[in-house]
């Protein structure tokens, strides 16, 4: 699959897009993945977070917004059938990582009042979002993090970073149950990236 997300196909008198993909080649057929602009439909307001899709290409996870706190949650949609699970996940930064074996997610959960992401948690699809594992927490509140994936998949990675430090955790993303490793420990005045 060649992803054409946010394929901006605006209509006339819609504020909204399409999120979209072809398969193989670009003059493939276009299939369309989210319809935000039907989504948004009776709403005040309307984001959509981050997209991913499984590494099978069967399943898509995306953030919804409806209040615009940058608040999330999270809905899982099989590609296949079209069908939106019932399963959903509050309180998250929008977006979410596959691990390898395309039914774990990893996302950052947001503190529900100050909004901060706080936690980094693990979740397994048909399993209750309540009792997800956190596998990573900020203990400093200055710093951002968030979770993501290496170009070539084989990695799933944790970034906390401030303005003038930084430090990322790995685990191989084949191996979604492993506790995630320090790349190299934050440095004061050291900002660094992996690739």
């Amino acid at each position: 699959w060649r992803s054409q997300l946010n394929c901006h196909k605006h209509k006339e008198g819609k504020q909204y897009y399409k999120y979209c993909r072809k398969k193989e080649t670009l003059e493939a057929p276009e299939e369309i993945l989210l319809d935000v602009d039907n989504m948004a439909e009776g709403h005040a307001y309307y984001a959509i977070g981050g997209v991913s899709i499984s590494d099978d290409n069967k399943l898509m996870v995306y953030g919804v917004d409806e209040v615009s706190r940058r608040q999330y949650t999270l809905y899982f949609k099989n590609l296949e059938t079209g069908e939106i699970y019932k399963e959903t996940i509050p309180n998250t930064s929008g977006g979410a990582t596959w691990a390898a074996d395309n039914k774990t997610v990893f996302y950052a959960s947001n503190h529900p009042v100050t909004l901060l992401t706080e936690k980094i948690k693990k979740h397994v699809l048909g399993t209750d979002p309540a009792k997800d594992v956190t596998v990573y927490e900020e203990k400093d509140k200055t710093n951002f993090i968030g979770v993501g994936k290496t170009k070539n998949k084989q990695y799933i990675y944790i970034v906390s970073q401030a303005t003038m430090s930084s430090e990322i955790f790995y685990i191989e993303a084949n191996k979604p149950d492993a506790a995630f490793k320090s790349f190299q420990p934050r440095m004061k005045d050291v900002l660094y990236s992996v690739t």
